[in-house]
């Protein structure tokens, strides 16, 4: 049984991480076969009312069956549905059913395994938020070397054989654990470090291809490129998770500051094929700051966490496409920069709680 709600739960990350990381590689295609341009900013913003939608009811059911494996089966609706439509509206009308189902996969695909495996929780999570890195990698490649529609089919496939795995799946243990008040107090900082991360991490992933075009690279070459930087990405999560064992909020600054440096290569059209590093960089802060909100906060500010995470992987992404290409790479500048002074914050308020992140997550 824990075998296999673990390994829906991968699985459920997994497509997360496809339906995030497919629109950096089929905007292009969309503009052109639908003849659209800043109406794809609608995608994001639909995107995220159904995100906010899921993470309501995600949260406010006690229960994972049915609810979980559901999720999953909008996703698999919500793909046939982009793949299958003659009309840019059927995209936009897709978008809330992904956002949906992508929200309450988020929500217990991390939280039941740390239920599952209390012990070592955030090794645990690293590796499993790695998976959804390696749908990430997945989704760009297979979107350049075949019909982006014939993608969106088998993306639909494996949605609807993960609902399968998540059948039954347990309800949630809304009481294992308890709540520090110093840590609490924390809260709204780490919601809004949470929206600078995510917004970051999709902005990477969905814009720096885009970017790319502009400098005139070629098309397949962005398409291995985006792959390759949510390869990185998953190595980066498993690699990184010993080194921000110790002082982990520190260690996170420190990440987040070389991060930032990266992103100078895209000021450099010759080095801007190097952006998967500030992937690898900035890697792990997601499922760090998440274990540490889930033991010292708990159950209940994880749906706080998902409201947040979800306004930065919508809302900026969707004024990013506003945005002329020529200026990505100074929002992506801005945003990582935004978050090196939220980490440094969260790491000095974190001093004077009443337990320190340090002493939490040994």
């Amino acid at each position: 049984m824990r075998l296999r709600l673990t390994s829906g739960s991968a699985l459920a990350l997994l497509m997360s991480g496809i339906i995030g990381a497919a629109p950096g590689a089929v905007i292009p295609q969309w503009q052109h076969d639908f003849s659209v341009s800043r109406e794809v900013a609608w995608y994001f913003n639909l995107f995220f009312v159904g995100g906010l939608l899921g993470t309501f009811l995600g949260s406010r059911m006690r229960l994972r069956h049915p609810w979980f494996p559901l999720a999953l089966v909008s996703e698999g609706l919500g793909l046939l549905l982009v793949a299958f439509t003659p009309l840019f509206g059927g995209i936009l009308l897709a978008a809330p059913l992904l956002g949906l189902g992508l929200s309450v996969c988020n929500f217990h695909g991390n939280t039941l395994p740390g239920e599952l495996y209390a012990k070592g929780r955030l090794v645990v999570l690293n590796r499993i938020n790695a998976v959804f890195g390696v749908g990430a990698v997945l989704a760009p490649l297979l979107l350049t070397l075949l019909p982006w529609r014939v993608g969106y089919i088998l993306f639909a496939g494996v949605a609807l054989i993960t609902a399968a795995l998540l059948w039954k799946a347990p309800p949630p243990v809304l009481g294992a654990h308890s709540k520090a008040k110093g840590q609490v107090r924390l809260l709204p900082l780490i919601l809004i470090t949470f929206v600078a991360y995510v917004a970051l991490e999709v902005v990477l992933a969905t814009f720096s291809g885009i970017y790319l075009r502009h400098l005139g690279y070629d098309a397949r070459l962005i398409g291995v490129l985006l792959s390759v930087h949510w390869v990185v990405f998953s190595i980066g999560r498993v690699t990184l998770s010993g080194f921000i064992a110790q002082r982990t909020i520190n260690k996170l600054g420190i990440l987040a500051t070389l991060a930032t440096l990266a992103v100078g290569v895209y000021f450099v059209p010759p080095l801007a094929v190097l952006f998967p590093l500030t992937g690898f960089l900035i890697s792990p802060i997601f499922p760090t700051l998440y274990g540490f909100t889930q033991i010292r906060v708990g159950y209940f500010a994880l749906a706080y966490v998902f409201y947040f995470a979800s306004a930065g992987a919508n809302l900026i992404p969707g004024a990013f496409a506003l945005l002329p290409a020529a200026a990505i790479p100074l929002g992506i500048l801005s945003i990582a920069g935004i978050l090196v002074l939220l980490i440094q914050i969260l790491g000095k308020q974190s001093q004077v709680a009443q337990h320190t992140p340090e002493a939490v997550l040994k």
